[in-house]
């Protein structure tokens, strides 16, 4: 198997940013997300649950290590445009995927100034499946 990679790149273009380097360690959560029709749920008198899945969604939570703010900036301009593509290694899949998604609510969190390195944390962002 080949190392995990986490690239990410704006829908028209080539230029593929790795933002592996940054993910802290335990930093990366991966989530199958289930969308259900309107009429799914236990409205019924039987009180059965009654699905009619529409569509899967996968979503990755990713968190960031401490970084500088070159490297925050890297990781926050990869991500910006409203839709992005992201490839990366899928676990239910068993192999490597491109998917558009989208990215929103980052929060930075400054916390160190060491002469003249500043040092960013808190840098948390889903990736979300369009």
């Amino acid at each position: 198997m080949a190392t995990f990679k986490l690239e990410i790149a704006p829908l028209s273009g080539n230029t593929w940013v790795d933002i592996t380097p940054y993910i802290a360690f335990r930093g990366l959560k991966w989530s199958r997300n289930d969308i259900d029709a309107a009429n799914s749920g236990r409205g019924t008198q039987d009180g059965k649950m009654h699905r009619h899945r529409v569509a899967l969604k996968i979503r990755l939570d990713v968190e960031c290590k401490p970084l500088t703010a070159e490297e925050a900036h890297i990781v926050l301009q990869a991500i910006y445009p409203q839709w992005v593509r992201v490839r990366y290694y899928d676990i239910q899949s068993g192999a490597t995927v491109t998917k558009k998604m989208y990215s929103n609510n980052i929060p930075a969190t400054f916390f160190l100034q060491d002469g003249d390195v500043q040092k960013w944390d808190g840098i948390t962002f889903p990736l979300i499946e369009q």
